[in-house]
């Protein structure tokens, strides 16, 4: 039985080494979590600060390009006025050109197409008769 016994009080201390090491695991286990929470606490009472001003910053950020979104729809509403207005009165001038201008010079190019149609019937009328007319005239 002092085989029995040596056995015995082998797993006796193998059981209570075992434990032991168990406890100074858990231990370190419990050290380097708790550690870690500090660093994680310290961590976020830095990040927060950050955070917040990063809101911050979004929210003018955002603020600013609503701004700017709502200014260049205005500008763009009216460069689409001014350009409605512009091909209006283009349309406008055109038409008034036309009409005191464009009609006129029509009616005077004809006017001064039928001179020359005149002028060139008369010239050639009184050429054919001045050369016989003068014929006559020299006979007699």
């Amino acid at each position: 039985m002092i085989l029995g016994a040596a056995a015995s009080i082998s797993l006796v201390v193998f059981v209570i080494l075992f434990g032991i090491i168990t406890v100074v695991l858990l231990g370190i286990v419990a050290f380097v979590l708790v550690k870690l929470q500090q660093q994680i606490d310290r961590l976020t009472t830095i990040a927060e600060p950050l955070a917040e001003k990063a809101s911050v910053t979004l929210d003018e950020v955002q603020r600013f390009t609503v701004t700017v979104g709502d200014r260049a729809d205005t500008i763009l509403e009216r460069g689409e006025s001014l350009t409605d207005h512009v091909a209006t009165k283009v349309e406008q001038t055109a038409t008034v050109i036309q009409t005191t201008v464009t009609q006129p010079l029509i009616k005077i190019s004809s006017l001064i197409n039928g001179i020359i149609a005149a002028l060139s019937f008369y010239t050639k009328r009184t050429g054919a008769g001045a050369v016989g007319g003068t014929r006559d005239t020299s006979s007699k």
